[in-house]
């Protein structure tokens, strides 16, 4: 009777060892992470502006837009002092305007312009920043440092 268990017990573990699967699957899978970034490299004449002489369309700036983002992105450009250099000190200002990539950027809102790329792949992209404005005398205006913040945020739509 010892035999027969004994047996008994081997050929049981034989047969569940010889009926295992003969097919097996594995998941491989990764994630990329949303990636948005903006990187303004200013030109030198950016900080030192001949405000006597008239300007069209002079580059201030290359701008970076990089995203991986699957539904676009959008570039929002605000002005502190809604498209005008402010004296320091004063309540003077210059009037300016700015091009950002040949379109024109509306900063007279605190809101400022949006500019959006519906398209769901990957961007690198490069673009000049241009300002133009009216020279006038500096005997007509009262001396000091005019200036203004400009601000470039990238978001994924």
């Amino acid at each position: 009777m010892k035999y027969i268990l004994a047996m008994t017990a081997i050929l049981s573990l034989t047969s569940t060892v010889s009926f295992g699967a003969k097919t097996g699957t594995l998941l491989l899978q990764g994630v990329v992470a949303k990636k948005v970034s903006i990187d303004v490299n200013p030109q030198a004449i950016a900080s030192a502006l001949d405000l006597e002489v008239s300007q069209t369309d002079l580059k201030v700036a290359t701008v970076n837009e990089k995203s991986n983002s699957n539904t676009g992105y959008k570039v929002t450009i605000t002005s502190a002092n809604l498209g005008k250099l402010k004296r320091s000190g004063g309540a003077e200002v210059f009037s300016y305007s700015l091009k950002y990539g040949g379109s024109n950027v509306s900063l007279s809102s605190a809101s400022g312009t949006v500019i959006s790329s519906a398209s769901a792949s990957v961007a690198n992209v490069n673009k000049d920043l241009n300002i133009s404005y009216t020279g006038v005398p500096a005997e007509t205006m009262v001396e000091g440092s005019y200036s203004d913040t400009v601000t470039l945020n990238i978001a994924s739509n």
